[in-house]
């Protein structure tokens, strides 16, 4: 069966972000007292000189830029078979990809896992939440997450249902929305949440929240990718096989003029969340034919439901992939960051779909 995935944009307006936390240190300064000491007789009192005060501390360089990628995270307490399987499948997807893993956060686990209950208790698949209706937590994902203690910079929320957890992962990162989130260098740290139930309209919803935490003011920058990537990283992966056909059923439609089930599968650029691309070319090719795929460039720029952050940008198939057939991706492009500094970006790469 079909997954039924959900997309929903980064954390949103500035306003509503924390600034990172400063640590403060307070010093504190003894008196030091000096005895006077008499001798008796003719002989006169000295008084020590006073010990020297202690130098005060110096003070810790703020961090400047992203830690190194998490090639490894503490395993995970807590999860069922189900979320277990999911938090391995997405940390595999994202080592596979060239970034870094993502480290489980309790407090986001409970906002994901009542997120995901209510859903089933409401038979409601959104990522908002109704007031007044049973075990609402939050409006939405960022301030379910505050709400358990976790104060969430950037990131997103993906959702899939219908399915085991794993396979729901894999769904996500095939769909476009989704695979942007998924696949964005700098997340954390994740909260996973799975749930058995069923009612008319939702099953077995699958809720991953990923983000930095604003508590911390040096895993709050965030991390950057493996150098093996050289700032870029790509998917499917080169010579991935088994690939999907079809987009899937991804909602917003990323191009709605069309049945998102006639979509294929998306080929997709990320880079740094501080970069911004700009695409010159990103074609796709069908090696035994030589046939270029039509496809739909979709950039912070073109998207029309405005998902798309300027890190990232997808070729959408306008048709689903042929079976058990090999295709080549050519990217053309530059990535620009803050500062004005300007990167060209070359990438071709293949991978061959699945058989059926």
């Amino acid at each position: 069966m079909d997954s039924l995935i959900k997309g929903r944009s980064p954390v949103g307006p500035a306003a509503r972000r924390r600034a990172l936390g400063l640590l403060f240190s307070a010093v504190s300064v003894a008196a030091l007292g000096s005895a006077l000491h008499g001798c008796g007789g003719g002989g006169g009192g000295t008084v020590p000189e006073p010990s020297p005060p202690p130098p005060a501390p110096t003070p810790s360089p703020s961090p400047s830029g992203p830690i190194a990628a998490q090639m490894s995270v503490p395993t995970p307490v807590g999860y069922d078979a189900e979320r277990l399987a999911a938090f391995n499948r997405l940390n595999e997807i994202r080592l596979s990809a060239g970034l870094g893993m993502v480290a489980q956060s309790t407090a986001m686990d409970l906002a994901a896992q009542a997120h995901a209950d209510w859903m089933v208790a409401n038979d409601v698949f959104s990522h908002q939440e109704q007031a007044g209706t049973p075990g609402f937590t939050a409006t939405d994902w960022s301030l379910r997450d505050e709400v358990f203690g976790y104060v969430p910079v950037g990131g997103a929320e993906v959702m899939a249902a219908s399915g085991q957890a794993s396979a729901e992962v894999d769904a996500l990162v095939n769909a476009l929305y989704h695979r942007a989130g998924m696949l964005a260098f700098e997340p954390v740290d994740v909260g996973i949440g799975w749930s058995g139930g069923t009612a008319a309209h939702v099953a077995m919803p699958l809720v991953i929240d990923m983000s930095r935490p604003g508590s911390d003011d040096v895993r709050g920058l965030g991390q950057a990718a493996q150098q093996t990537i050289d700032g870029v990283a790509i998917w499917p992966l080169d010579h991935a096989n088994d690939v999907p056909m079809r987009l899937g059923l991804e909602s917003p439609n990323p191009v709605p003029d069309q049945d998102v089930l006639s979509l294929g599968t998306p080929v997709s650029i990320t880079v740094d969340r501080l970069k911004s691309l700009s695409s010159a070319s990103f074609a796709l090719t069908d090696n035994a034919t030589g046939a270029i795929v039509p496809t739909r460039l979709l950039s912070n720029q073109t998207d029309p439901n405005f998902l798309i952050p300027p890190s990232f940008v997808a070729a959408v198939p306008l048709a689903v992939l042929s079976p058990d057939t090999t295709y080549t991706a050519t990217y053309s492009g530059t990535a620009s960051t803050l500062s004005g500094n300007v990167e060209n970006i070359h990438r071709t790469w293949s991978f061959t779909t699945a058989a059926n």
